[in-house]
């Protein structure tokens, strides 16, 4: 975090694939509430005070898409993760987004979208990403579709 603090000093561009409040929605879905109760101690006695993000996009996609596209990725230990555990915590980031305020937001349908595989998606993804200045916004992206 603090490199986060000192690199802002020198770059006007960061990306991120880390929102440190993400690593509290999976103690959620992962930790009994005794582990839980002392995951909670020894967060709040950390001094955790990372820059705001100047935008957070949350990448939104139901269950059987998560599974098909951890299906084609072909990780092993990915292919372990179960429904359940996917539906907990897709419920857990929709609890956690339907709240959230602490930067701009943009919320992405991304059932029909393959920003990795599709240059197409990538554009209208990144389109939409650069027009974004402040707020909370809904991008649910016309597309084709391609497996």
């Amino acid at each position: 975090i603090e490199e986060l603090r000192q690199a802002s000093i020198f770059s006007d561009t960061r990306v991120a694939d880390f929102l440190i409040e993400k690593d509290r929605l999976f103690a959620q879905v992962n930790l009994d509430r005794n582990e839980l109760h002392l995951y909670d101690q020894v967060y709040d006695s950390l001094d955790v005070d990372p820059p705001a993000p100047d935008l957070v996009v949350y990448l939104q996609a139901p269950v059987d898409a998560l599974l098909f596209r951890l299906a084609r990725r072909g990780i092993d230990y990915e292919q372990r993760i179960s429904r359940h555990y996917l539906e907990r915590l897709n419920e857990a980031y929709a609890r956690f987004f339907h709240d959230y305020d602490a930067a701009p937001l943009l919320i992405v349908n991304a059932a029909t979208i393959d920003p990795i595989h599709n240059e197409q998606h990538y554009s209208v993804l990144l389109d939409e990403i650069c027009r974004i200045q402040s707020g909370r916004h809904f991008f649910n992206p016309i597309v084709s579709v391609t497996a």
